[in-house]
C-alpha cells in the first residue's frame, strides 16, 4: 500500500475566486426584487402622503330632490 495519494486537483479546469455563478446570482436576483419592492413602496407612500385628501361628501344634498313628474292618465 505504498500508492501515492490521488491529486485533489485532477479534473479541475478553472478555479475562480469571488462570488459563485449559481447561488450568488440567485441571491442577487432575489435581493434586487426585495430592494425594488421596498423602493416602490416607499415612493408610493411618499406620493400618497403628498396628495391632498378628498373632502368627504355630505350625506344629504343641500338642494331638495326634484318632484317626480305627474303620472299620465
Amino acid at each position: 500500500m505504498s500508492e501515492a495519494p490521488e491529486d485533489p486537483t485532477d479534473g479541475v479546469l478553472v478555479v475562480r475566486r469571488g462570488p459563485g455563478a449559481n447561488c450568488s446570482s440567485i441571491g442577487s436576483a432575489v435581493e434586487m426584487l426585495f430592494l425594488s419592492a421596498t423602493l416602490g413602496t416607499a415612493i408610493l407612500a411618499a406620493v400618497a402622503a403628498s396628495l391632498d385628501p378628498k373632502p368627504d361628501e355630505p350625506d344629504e344634498p343641500d338642494e331638495p330632490a326634484p318632484a317626480p313628474p305627474p303620472e299620465a292618465l
